[in-house]
């Protein structure tokens, strides 16, 4: 257990973890887009504000060809600070565990293969009230049911993992409006967490929404309809049709995940079941969030549990950035090297595989600048 760190619910996470070892995993990666993540100074998950629109069909693409194919870019800042997703496409690579993309909202489409929600919607920027239409939010949630009862029998154990920029002031905007009080507690995928930012925001979204609080906790719809997006919403959709199946479900984020187990909560599904929370260690050593907190005032002692992935040996730069607050998790990072953990990897082939994938992008990138 060195390799990870049970931080809550600790004789949950240990039950679940020994059911999961030996069983048939599936991963599944929900990507989408809110113009939230526009607004200047919430999100450094792109080169630009506008350019965080691309960044999860960036993120997919280069999980899946090992470069992106909408743009001719590397997958990492100018700083050489790589996508969360190099982690993830390397314990994919050593455990073998199958994945789908599941489109629900992205501003572009990927160029890889995916799955479509029929009723995908890309956010609006959540400090005007009013971020998706209610049947819409509506529908994504149905749909996502829909889709788990098609995948659900081909998998024992379920990995979600999320791309979304700006996904941290949209979880703020839901708990919110759930009645949460999560202010100064959700993540941020810099070292200047700017709670200042979200805060107005989501204040700004709750005044010109008018959102009647009290009706929003009982109607999860209508705080995701005000200040939500379309990504949080649509796991939750599959996830409670998972647990109702009683599958084993390992939420593989930070502390959006809290926004998703927010919206099963309020829509009285068992969070008793299978279900942990799985994330890296950076998200836990993050000073300016809290994932305890937000998840116990959720639902007490939930089990979450931390990769000790560590980057401070790392040949590169680029990558001990991580270890001064950059990036953190992203695109089930955390909940997908615990799965590889479980299928008998060890850490340090991981951090090797993973040193040697990000060695890869920089030849490719200086034989391209020739």
């Amino acid at each position: 257990m060195m390799e990870m760190k049970i931080i809550s619910g600790y004789e949950r996470a240990r039950s679940i973890i020994n059911k999961i070892k030996d069983t048939n995993m599936m991963a599944l990666y929900f990507i989408g887009s809110t113009k939230t993540s526009t607004i200047q100074d919430i999100s450094i998950a792109g080169a630009s504000p506008e350019l965080t629109l691309y960044t999860p069909a960036l993120d997919v693409e280069y999980l899946t060809h090992g470069k992106p194919l909408t743009m001719d870019v590397i997958p990492v800042t100018p700083e050489g600070i790589p996508t969360p997703a190099i982690i993830t496409r390397s314990a994919l690579k050593l455990s073998n565990i199958s994945y789908l993309i599941i489109d629900t909202g992205s501003f572009i489409e990927p160029r890889v293969p995916h799955i479509k929600l029929p009723s995908r919607y890309v956010g609006d920027r959540i400090d005007t009230g009013y971020a998706i239409p209610y049947n819409i939010v509506e529908k994504l949630y149905n749909e996502s049911r829909e889709l788990a009862d098609m995948l659900i029998p081909s998998a024992d154990t379920l990995i979600v993992g999320e791309s979304i920029p700006g996904g941290t002031t949209t979880a703020l905007g839901i708990l919110v409006g759930l009645g949460y009080k999560a202010w100064g507690l959700v993540s941020s995928s810099g070292p200047n967490n700017p709670h200042k930012v979200k805060e107005r925001v989501v204040r700004e979204g709750l005044e010109n929404s008018r959102l009647n609080m009290g009706k929003s906790k009982l109607n999860p719809f209508k705080a995701v309809s005000a200040l939500g997006d379309p990504l949080h919403i649509s796991i939750a959709g599959f996830v409670s049709r998972a647990i109702e199946d009683d599958k084993n479900i390992i939420l593989a984020g930070g502390t959006q995940m809290a926004a998703v187990l927010a919206i099963l909560k309020h829509f009285s599904i068992d969070l008793s079941r299978n279900i942990l929370i799985s994330t890296t260690r950076w998200i836990i050593d993050d000073n300016s969030s809290n994932i305890l907190k937000l998840v116990n005032m959720i639902s007490k002692d939930f089990p979450i549990i931390a990769v000790d992935i560590d980057f401070s040996s790392s040949p590169y730069e680029g990558l001990r950035y991580y270890e001064n607050g950059y990036v953190k998790e992203g695109v089930g990072a955390g909940g997908t090297v615990l799965s590889a953990l479980l299928r008998g990897v060890s850490m340090n082939r991981i951090l090797k595989e993973i040193y040697d994938e990000y060695g890869r992008l920089i030849r490719h990138e200086t034989s391209k600048n020739q």
